[in-house]
C-alpha cells in the first residue's frame, strides 16, 4: 500500500509540473503591450531646444517691437547724413523704416546691433565701384551686427555704411 501512494503523489507531482509547463509555454507565446511611461507634449512645457527668447516671436508670429531706433534692424536704416560738433564728434542722420528721422552717435544700440563709430574717410580699394571715388572722402557708420550662428568663430559681423551723397 506505501508503494502505490509514493506512485499516485510522485505522478501528482509530475502531472501539475508539466500543466504548469504548458501555462508557461502559453504566456511566451502571447507578447504584452508596452506602454511608455512617458510622452513628450510639447505645449504643456518649454520645449528645450527654443530660446526662451525667442518664445514671444513664436507666439505672436513676429517680433515684439521696441518703439524708435532700438526697434530697427541695421538693414532698416538708410544713411542721411553726417555732422561734427565739437562737444559730442560725429553724429549720424538716419531714416528709419517708419519713415522718420534720427540722430545716432557711438554706442547707439539698434534691435540686432549697434554703433561702434561715425567718421569721415577714404573708401578702402576693395570697397571702390567706379574710378571716380578713388580719391573723394566719404561719411561713414560702422555698425556691429550680433549674429547667433554657431559656424562663425566671431559672435558678431562689422558692416560699414557709406554717405554716397
Amino acid at each position: 500500500m506505501k508503494k502505490v501512494t509514493v506512485i499516485l503523489i510522485v505522478l501528482s507531482f509530475v502531472f501539475s509540473g508539466v500543466a504548469q509547463v504548458k501555462d508557461k509555454k502559453e504566456n511566451k507565446s502571447q507578447v504584452p503591450e508596452v506602454v511608455m511611461p512617458f510622452t513628450y507634449q510639447p505645449k504643456s512645457k518649454r520645449d528645450p531646444f527654443i530660446s526662451p527668447f525667442d518664445l514671444e516671436m513664436l507666439k505672436t508670429g513676429k517680433k515684439k517691437k521696441i518703439p524708435g531706433i532700438a526697434g530697427m534692424s541695421i538693414d532698416e536704416i538708410v544713411l542721411q547724413g553726417i555732422i561734427k560738433s565739437k562737444k559730442r564728434g560725429y553724429e549720424a542722420l538716419v531714416l528709419g523704416s517708419d519713415n522718420k528721422v534720427y540722430w545716432i552717435k557711438p554706442g547707439d544700440k539698434l534691435y540686432d546691433g549697434e554703433v561702434l563709430e561715425i567718421g569721415m574717410g577714404k573708401k578702402s580699394p576693395d570697397e571702390i565701384s567706379s574710378p571716380a571715388e578713388a580719391g573723394k572722402v566719404f561719411g561713414y557708420v560702422i555698425f556691429r551686427q550680433y549674429v547667433n550662428d554657431p559656424s562663425l568663430i566671431k559672435p558678431y559681423k562689422d558692416i560699414k555704411k557709406y554717405l554716397d551723397k
